[in-house]
């Protein structure tokens, strides 16, 4: 593991942050790395669950949008062209 440093911006001290360089087997992940990923892994399915269910329920109004907006864009056009051929 190599560590490079970061110099801040903010005029805080540097800091060192660990980069994998190799492949860590699972048998070297102790428990507690193993319950934190699981966590997080656990944690981002329900936030994308959850922001499937937000865009599920938010269809049909996004495709009624979506149909006002194509409608009016082929009224404007129709309108714009049937103009220039005055």
């Amino acid at each position: 593991m190599s560590l490079p440093i970061l110099a801040a911006a903010s005029g805080m001290p540097d800091t060192a942050l660990p980069v994998l360089t190799a492949v860590v087997p699972e048998s070297d992940v102790c428990d507690a790395m193993r319950a934190a990923l699981d966590g997080l892994d656990h944690d981002k399915r329900a936030f994308m669950a959850m922001s499937d269910a937000m865009l599920d329920a938010l269809r049909p109004d996004i495709e009624r949008m979506a149909t006002e907006l194509v409608r009016n864009s082929l009224h404007q056009a129709w309108r714009m062209r049937s103009r220039s051929g005055d």
